[in-house]
């Protein structure tokens, strides 16, 4: 199972490959697990017809100097 958005997410295009462990408990949660429908970015495309900033997480908050 994996969302729908993710071939145009741009936090999945910009994070997805980083072997970094918090990057990869979101994309296991969120991207491809349980978290799916509760995906902040998924809700902010839906709300403004238009993906939000690639630097937003899916839990909504901002990755800071490309750290979480």
């Amino acid at each position: 199972m994996e969302c729908e958005l993710l071939g145009t997410c741009g936090f999945f295009k910009k994070y997805g490959e980083l072997h970094d462990v918090a990057c990869r408990g979101f994309i296991n949660k969120y991207c491809k697990g349980e978290k799916m429908n509760e995906c902040q970015r998924k809700i902010f495309r839906e709300k403004n017809g238009a993906p939000p900033p690639d630097d937003m997480m899916p839990n909504g908050q901002m990755m800071v100097q490309g750290r979480i």
